[in-house]
């Protein structure tokens, strides 16, 4: 095991050779960056691509709970260089789940470019897929209660399956959709509840990389405060919840947290206002299902037998200042879990709260997701 600081954050990288992996330096030039020896050059133009896919709503993983098994539509975007999306075969992608309560906003902060995460990956090169997970946004709608944490891990492998097949639709093109060779899951808080079944769930597919950040399966790394609010958010689900738009859609919806003030002081520790005030603008309601399977879900995940079936590379990211998880403590301990995979890094970004990409801390989050997908071929 080693361990460096690169952008205020702090890598503890473990491999079965006992020696860690080689880190960039922080100076980095505007107009390229040298990773593994070849230079990745500043893109000219950032286009953000309507896409969408046509899944079913089915559960296929090793985490049972319930969902209704009906054709949806999940709607996103593929951010990235337009001089490599308006090929038709593409080296790799990485695709974004976004916490409960967030939506696709998280990682494609429009309201505010100096915080939009996936055009600023566009701009060193990369490219994402965000989208709204169902019950979110412009996606599929269903009964709250018919959706769950492996319901949403099943769609996933379905959309993944669609980027490496070109299955899906690009609006406003009238070429095919480009395909991708490798594809890395990201995931930031519960969503890792989704992510993490993907990798180890299905035997006849697999995941290139799998990074989870702003989480932890280890109960003890749950701070009181995070635990306070599932009390309020089930009473309501209890009672039938809200519709999903407030006052129109399916019922068993609600806010995580219930209370505009506890997603603020929970979500941010060092942010602008005006990003604060956005988001909490912008946050959606979430389908009762997905918290009411975050028991069995976790229960499956803190398995080290389970998540040592994984075996492609690993990330892990947390920020210090996290109010949902402590950290160190939480990335720590779910390093512990991936014992299948012979890299495993756990990172964390000094002075970041929870919402990692919207901090103050952004462009250092940002660093470390760049330089280790960039080492790794995406």
């Amino acid at each position: 095991m080693s361990s460096v600081t690169v952008a205020e954050a702090v890598h503890e990288s473990r491999s079965r050779s006992g020696t860690g992996i080689g880190w960039l330096g922080r100076l980095m030039s505007i107009a390229a960056l040298a990773v593994g020896g070849v230079a990745v050059a500043a893109p000219s133009a950032i286009v953000s691509l309507p896409v969408t896919f046509q899944v079913e709503n089915q559960n296929r993983t090793l985490v049972a709970c319930l969902s209704d098994g009906r054709p949806y539509e999940i709607r996103g975007h593929l951010v990235g260089p337009a001089s490599l999306l308006s090929g038709s075969s593409l080296p790799a992608v990485t695709t974004y789940l976004h916490g409960i309560g967030w939506g696709e906003f998280f990682w494609h902060f429009t309201a505010n470019p100096q915080y939009d995460y996936a055009s600023r990956m566009a701009e060193q090169g990369h490219v994402s897929l965000v989208y709204e997970q169902l019950g979110y946004g412009g996606s599929g709608r269903p009964s709250g209660l018919a959706v769950c944490y492996g319901s949403e891990a099943t769609i996933v492998r379905q959309i993944v399956d669609s980027l490496r097949a070109g299955t899906y639709v690009v609006e406003g093109r009238t070429a095919p959709a480009p395909t991708f060779s490798r594809v890395a899951l990201a995931s930031h808080q519960a969503a890792a509840l989704i992510a993490e079944p993907v990798a180890y769930s299905f035997r006849d597919f697999d995941i290139d990389a799998l990074i989870v950040t702003g989480f932890s399966d280890a109960p003890l790394a749950f701070r009181p405060r995070f635990l306070a609010q599932a009390a309020p958010f089930f009473a309501s689900c209890l009672a039938g919840g809200q519709r999903s738009d407030g006052t129109t859609g399916p019922f068993f919806y609600q806010f995580f947290p219930v209370a505009d003030r506890a997603f603020r002081d929970l979500s941010f520790t060092d942010a602008e206002a005006s990003v604060i005030d956005q988001s909490a603008a912008l946050r959606d309601r979430s389908p009762c299902g997905e918290a009411a399977s975050f028991p069995q879900s976790i229960t499956v995940d803190a398995l080290k037998l389970v998540l040592g079936r994984i075996q492609v590379p690993v990330l892990l990211v947390n920020g210090l200042e996290d109010r949902y998880f402590i950290q160190p403590l939480g990335g720590n301990l779910q390093r512990t879990l991936f014992q299948g995979s012979n890299d495993v890094t756990a990172a964390f970004v000094a002075g970041s709260g929870h919402a990692l990409p919207l901090e103050r801390t952004a462009a250092d989050f940002r660093q470390v997701m760049h330089e280790w997908l960039a080492a790794r071929g995406f």
